[in-house]
């Protein structure tokens, strides 16, 4: 249940409006205040390569945090936030749109975050407002104005207090011991619905940051032959880093577009995974909406091309998901059309079942909505006849 629901809605690219209008009908209005609405759970998945789920929620409840474990999945746990109201006070700090919807969630402000922070110098009471003016978050700043805008790198403000009342997360020794890794519920559930074995070739078409491949290797006990692509170098880094803190083993992972993986790569996959850019419609609490219906069809084409890869590389019989943190019909269903028509993969059942059916035909699909679900979000399980 979110914990409380904006009366305004967000002003939308009227055609995208218009298109969300004919998936929700009279509900859009609903669904569209409750993407800025804070939700009322923020998960996390337990690293069992490392610990236990009642070890890590134990450990959490005992340090003044409320935290449960999710029913279903055995290796996801949630925090309760405690919504603060933050006052302006002390110096003022504007972040980008990104930026302020992390420092709500209890991330500190990174300089590369900030658009503007007349007069800053280390040590100074700081109040974070997002591009509207809205509080955030506040906290004390680490560097100068000069330092912020020059050098572009580093925490500018430790944020002590968030709008949700969370801390954050990876400063806290959970985090930085690979026992936890922040994750949506429904980015946990899609490394269950693709189900990996011990023993399988298992590709992740795009690995970065890092967290649904090291699940994947969480949940074969590093006994299966993982291969993540990414095209950015850097990311590949980051993806490594966070591989090695989770204590990840028989992983590759590669700096290649993924696109034409089956170009370029002589791999046959038992499974392989297709969690592509998306519009990040589903991402809340959004502070605003800047995504235009070209935006959607552009994010559609380009994830139609990992898809077609992904075929490409699946063996007969083996499974391929689909994912993105999105709502649009054109980026879910229109794509799992696609898939179905131009591609031979066929949809399958999927277990564990979390969401409401999704708008196929058949309703295989699940779709996590933001007003059922306090977030937004598709899966889909297809097999390669």
């Amino acid at each position: 249940m979110l914990l409380e629901l904006p009366e305004r809605r967000f002003q939308l690219d009227p055609e995208l409006d218009h298109r969300l209008q004919e998936i929700y009908g009279p509900r859009v209005n609903i669904v569209l205040s409750a993407m800025q609405a804070m939700p009322s759970r923020y998960y996390f998945r337990i690293n069992t390569l490392k610990t236990e789920r009642d070890v890590v929620i134990q450990s959490m409840i005992a340090d003044g945090l409320r935290a449960e474990p999710h029913k279903q999945l055995k290796d996801a746990g949630f925090l309760h936030p405690r919504p603060s109201k933050i006052e302006t006070d002390g110096n003022i700090v504007e972040a980008d749109r990104i930026a302020a919807e992390a420092v709500q969630l209890g991330a500190h402000l990174y300089a590369p975050g900030v658009k503007r922070c007349h007069g800053l110098r280390p040590g100074m009471k700081v109040t974070v407002v997002d591009e509207t003016g809205t509080p955030v978050g506040s906290g004390v700043s680490h560097q100068s104005e000069t330092s912020v805008l020059t050098y572009r790198q580093g925490v500018a403000v430790e944020i002590k207090i968030s709008r949700t009342g969370l801390p954050s997360i990876m400063e806290t020794p959970w985090y930085a011991n690979g026992q936890i890794h922040l994750q949506s519920l429904p980015a946990i559930l899609t490394s269950h619905v693709l189900g990996p074995k011990p023993g399988e070739t298992i590709v992740d078409l795009n690995c970065a940051p890092g967290g649904k491949t090291s699940h994947i290797c969480q949940i074969t006990r590093n006994q299966a032959r993982i291969i993540g692509f990414d095209r950015n170098k850097q990311k590949i880094r980051n993806a490594e880093e966070l591989m090695n803190r989770m204590g990840c083993a028989n992983y590759q992972l590669i700096s290649h577009d993924s696109r034409y993986v089956h170009l370029d790569y002589n791999i046959k996959a038992d499974r392989v995974l297709v969690d592509p850019p998306c519009t990040a419609l589903g991402v809340i609490p959004k502070l605003a909406i800047e995504t235009t219906m070209r935006n959607v069809e552009n994010s559609a084409d380009y994830q139609k091309q990992f898809l077609t890869a992904a075929s490409r590389i699946t063996k007969n019989g083996g499974t391929v998901v689909y994912s993105v943190c999105t709502i649009s019909k054109e980026e879910c269903e229109d794509v799992v059309g696609f898939a179905e028509k131009e591609l031979g993969l066929e949809l399958q059942e999927q277990t564990p079942f979390l969401a409401e059916a999704g708008f196929d035909p058949d309703h295989l699909t699940q779709r996590f909505n933001p007003d059922f679900h306090e977030t937004g979000y598709f899966i889909a399980r297809f097999i390669k006849n």
